[in-house]
């Protein structure tokens, strides 16, 4: 959406609490230069409208938003505003935010130059509204009570935000609960009555009287209203100032919009209207429909009531595309699978429709914009909801949790609700769904795969399980697990007995990164690349990549191609106290010398760079004299050596290795090395930074945070070799911290905002900008009392250093 908003002229148009504001304020925050200036009866002067134009962008400002521009239609400032969108000339760009349609002067006056955003675009998503309920509440609302919030509300994001503040007292186990009751009222009367009162008098009686119809078709509204008046109505929602939403091509209100428009048109017109009215639209709502209206919360009938019956279809050909997208599926060719896939979309039945655009979205995922798919799936849940497909429905509830990257309790949760449905199928399919997409993100571990090839084992679908086991095992293979043999072996028997020859490709990449066998070639990996494309697999998952790059390699460049020269992999951490690993296990250093772990911790410091001999001996046994100390350094390494893993080969090398007159750690992959990736997830934050790019920037920026765990090496105390590195990384990690801080409030998540501002104090309580910034973040987020209480903090901390 934000690339729409690059047009030269933008006009929101959506009601009250539809987000306009909000969307103004991300615009702000990600494109920069942008001037927002809210607009108020005061602006009907030209005057004042032409003043604060011409300040904004004296200010520099290349993006104006005006605000609530409804408050100067009609006015003098009208034809002003109409000129200036009009305009020609050099000047920023425009966007126009208003809760009721722009008047024709002013739409007709961009000419090509427009992009318009209306209130569906603006509704939440189910995602949305379950982290939306995280933020404010501390706990995700299920993928199914959100759906529900999204049907009933249809995503209007200040009835979502209610409904989240109503619940933030609210015993954790009793959300759900709390919000389905809440749902049954009237909650949101304040807003809805505000929204209605900001439209002109004939749209609002319009509304209350189509309020029964379950859809908002002309033919329906205008045997209620009138042709004329069901004529303006329409175009006022096309236009984006009331709140709907389009299911299977057809207009519907939100059902708790619906029930308040009622109780106004039994308050507004008593019962005789109420008669009238409800005669008339009986003319044209079915029996059942009728029936529905009265009920608190109307049900979704299983098909829409007053569409033509379908013409009957012709018997399924004996090549079912639906069948042959399957068969290619579960045998791993999903390149082939894809033309059937797409045939069924364009002209299969409708249930085989809906489940083959559920495929192309989930294979499609790698490559399409993450917001692209996700909208793509809340409508397609959305629909199957509308057509009693509850199976469906539950697989993109599960997509949407995974691709959206929510916490893995809402996966959990889905599965969960079906296995209580007794619905097993839907179970594995979310889980397979769900393991699909870790595995292309590097995040799924054996167990992962092995539970949910249990599930589809116990299905009967051993061919489904097979892949299951093999991605297990080429997971562990990767992680270098020491249980990759076994899990290999057991893939391979499930491969051979259910026949699925595709997943031995897999099998191939798994037996060659197993840590007894771990060499790639170059020509190796193209091989690979080349099985899982006869296969049908579109790509390798990046777990393969990602291990390739840990492998060592000589110094020419090229990749080792004997097993017998490999160095375990090394991982180190100094972040909240010190730990080495090989291949995955923690070496024990309790039999070394004290000296000689203080050398492992120097050398780890420096994240696998080489340090000159005579610096580590002036540094360690510094008053031992040049050659005492050179020997006790030797002396030190030796015991090194003896005391961590060799290869598992070459008896002759070592993990401590040497490098002219230095020595190193073998370290093969700087994010193997807390400290070293620490650094470049700081530096690829202010890459994106410089980019304008906020979610990246958020992204590296928390992806730091996550591996600062405490002090570097607390156990060295003062030693002056450590110092300066402990104070060098806290500064930076609570820097970092309090920009994150600014960051989530400006993305609107202001419970990480406060989370990330107290971090940054607790991690460097001495630092200005730390206690500036979480004093700032608890002011903007509205908890005056938090505010006033950092406020103190920040004053005691200033007056402890004697600056006040």
């Amino acid at each position: 959406m934000i690339s729409r908003l690059l047009a030269g002229r933008v006009f929101v148009v959506a009601p009250v609490g539809a987000g306009k504001s909000t969307l103004l304020a991300r615009l702000e925050s990600e494109l920069g230069g942008t001037a927002v200036v809210p607009v108020d009866a005061t602006f009907g002067d030209p005057g004042r409208l032409r003043a604060a134009i011409a300040d904004a962008s004296a200010d520099g400002a290349t993006t104006i938003a005006l605000d609530d521009v409804e408050s100067v239609l009609g006015t003098p400032a009208e034809p002003l505003l109409a000129s200036l969108v009009g305009s020609r000339e050099r000047m920023p760009r425009l966007v126009l935010a208003s809760r009721v349609p722009l008047p024709p002067m002013i739409v007709h006056a961009a000419a090509d130059r427009t992009a318009t955003i209306t209130a569906p675009e603006l509704a939440l998503r189910i995602d949305e509204v379950a982290v939306r309920f995280a933020e404010v509440v501390g706990r995700p609302l299920g993928l199914g009570c959100a759906s529900r919030v999204v049907r009933e509300t249809a995503g209007w994001p200040a009835l979502v935000e209610l409904l989240a503040q109503r619940a933030r007292r609210v015993d954790p186990d009793a959300l759900e609960a709390m919000v389905e009751s809440d749902l049954a009222t009237d909650f949101a009367a304040g807003t809805l009555e505000a929204a209605i009162e900001a439209l002109p008098l004939d749209l609002q009686r319009s509304l209350e009287e189509v309020g029964p119809l379950p859809r908002l078709e002309f033919a329906a509204c205008a045997r209620v209203l009138g042709a004329s008046a069901a004529g303006r109505l329409l175009s006022a929602m096309e236009a984006g100032a009331v709140m709907h939403e389009v299911v299977l091509g057809r207009r519907i209100l939100p059902p708790v919009f619906r029930r308040h428009l009622a109780a106004c048109r039994a308050l507004a017109a008593g019962a005789v209207a109420d008669t009238d009215v409800d005669a008339r639209a009986a003319m044209v709502i079915p029996p059942s429909a009728a029936a529905a209206v009265t009920r608190t919360a109307p049900a979704a009938p299983t098909a829409p009531a007053d569409a033509a019956p379908a013409p009957p279809r012709s018997p399924a050909p004996v090549g079912d595309p639906f069948d042959a997208a399957l068969a290619r599926l579960r045998r791993g060719d999903v390149v082939g699978a894809i033309p059937f896939l797409r045939r069924i979309v364009d002209g299969g039945d409708p249930s085989q429709a809906r489940a083959a655009r559920l495929a192309l979205l989930v294979i499609r995922e790698p490559i399409a914009p993450s917001d692209q798919t996700l909208d793509a799936l809340a409508a397609l849940e959305r629909e199957c909801v509308e057509s009693a497909d509850p199976r469906l429905a539950r697989l993109c509830q599960g997509a949407i949790a995974a691709i959206a990257g929510l916490p893995h309790a809402a996966v959990r949760s889905v599965v969960a609700s079906a296995d209580a449905d007794r619905d097993a199928l839907a179970a594995a399919a979310v889980s397979g769904i769900d393991l699909v997409v870790r595995i292309r993100r590097g995040q799924a571990t054996s167990a992962d795969t092995s539970a949910v090839a249990d599930r589809f084992d116990r299905l009967g679908h051993a061919d489904v399980a097979a892949w299951a086991r093999s991605c297990g095992a080429l997971a562990a293979a990767a992680s270098g697990s020491t249980h990759t043999r076994e899990l290999i072996v057991e893939a391979d028997g499930c491969v051979r007995a259910s026949g699925v020859e595709g997943a031995h490709a897999l099998l191939e990449i798994a037996q060659a990164l197993a840590p007894e066998r771990a060499s790639a070639s170059a020509g190796t990996r193209a091989a690979w690349r080349r099985r899982a494309l006869d296969t049908g697999l579109p790509r390798l998952p990046s777990l393969v990549a990602d291990a390739v790059a840990r492998q060592p390699h000589p110094a020419d460049g090229g990749w080792g191609g004997a097993t017998g020269s490999r160095l375990p992999r090394l991982t180190v951490q100094c972040f909240g106290g010190f730990h080495l690993r090989a291949d995955g296990a923690e070496i024990d250093l309790r039999r070394v010398r004290p000296q000689a772990r203080a050398l492992l911790r120097m050398l780890a410091l420096n994240s696998g760079a080489p340090v000159h001999r005579e610096l580590i001996a002036d540094i360690l046994w510094g008053d031992l004299g040049t050659d005492s100390a050179v020997h006790a350094l030797h002396v030190s390494v030796s015991s090194l050596r003896r005391a961590l893993p060799r290869p598992r080969a070459d008896e002759d090398s070592s993990i401590v290795e040497r490098v002219g007159e230095a020595y190193r750690l073998g370290i093969v992959d700087r994010r193997d090395c807390d400290l070293a990736d620490f650094d470049d997830h700081l530096a690829d934050a202010a890459a994106a930074k410089r980019r304008r790019d906020a979610e990246s920037t958020a992204h590296d920026l928390r992806a730091a945070l996550d591996r600062y765990t405490g002090d570097v090496l607390p156990e060295d105390g003062p030693a002056e070799w450590v110092t300066g590195a402990r104070e060098r990384y806290r500064l930076r990690a609570s820097e970092a911290a309090a920009s994150l801080a600014h960051l989530e409030l400006r993305l609107g998540s202001a419970r990480a905002a406060v989370e990330t501002a107290t971090r940054a104090v607790e991690i460097n309580p001495w630092l200005d900008e730390a206690w500036r910034t979480l004093v700032e973040v608890q002011r903007r987020s509205g908890d005056v009392l938090a505010a006033e209480r950092a406020a103190e903090g920040y004053r005691r901390m200033r007056v402890e250093l004697g600056v006040d």
